[in-house]
């Protein structure tokens, strides 16, 4: 019985082997071979997607329907850690650092070291917010590198891991902890509340 199993699962095998030599199940494009582990940023302009998508130290934006490379970011100085794009504008986080780019031009730098390494990016209308992993969640006037507009501070102990922007909730962010609490932020005042 073992014998017929195996010989039943090599020859599953050859067929899946011979289908993928057949031009109607070859892949068209595959994204994912050299791209890495952070989240990638999509974004709509019009009837058309694009997606970004972090390559070590420089990120690149493909089409999504013909999966066409279009731009190659600027090479940085460390490794992408997080991703955010709204119409021209990248952002791409290392360490504690975020550079703003417009198109492939590098524009500026946002820095909050105090906070540590960030975790995620967020570009909310003309704010960007970034998720740090000290527990800080800092506000970001877009075009503005000197200081943020405001720091969300969080409870001590709580390790953030994720932020998310419900649609309906104004000025309101959900951010994610490792330990599975939720915590609902006022990003403008600073108020929370522990979901």
């Amino acid at each position: 019985a073992l014998f017929k199993a195996h010989a039943n699962h090599v020859g599953w095998l050859r067929d899946c082997a011979a289908m993928q030599q057949q031009p109607l199940f070859a892949p068209f494009r595959a994204l994912g071979y050299i791209t890495e582990d952070v989240p990638f940023a999509v974004q709509r302009r019009g009837k058309e997607a694009w997606v970004t998508v972090s390559v070590g130290k420089c990120w690149q934006v493909y089409n999504c329907e013909s999966l066409r490379l279009v731009l190659v970011g600027p090479q940085l100085a460390h490794t992408i850690r997080a991703l955010a794009v709204k119409n021209d504008l990248t952002w791409a986080a290392m360490g504690s650092t975020i550079v703003e780019s417009r198109r492939i031009a590098r524009v500026g730098a946002y820095r909050l070291e105090a906070a540590g390494p960030v975790v995620q990016l967020l570009a909310l209308g003309e704010q960007l917010l970034s998720l740090h992993n000290g527990g800080v969640v800092a506000v970001w006037r877009v075009g503005e590198y000197e200081a943020p507009e405001h720091e969300v501070r969080m409870p001590e102990g709580f390790q953030p891991t994720c932020l998310a922007h419900p649609d309906t909730y104004l000025n309101k962010v959900v951010v994610g902890g490792a330990d599975g609490r939720l915590l609902l932020y006022n990003f403008v005042s600073g108020a929370g509340r522990t979901c």
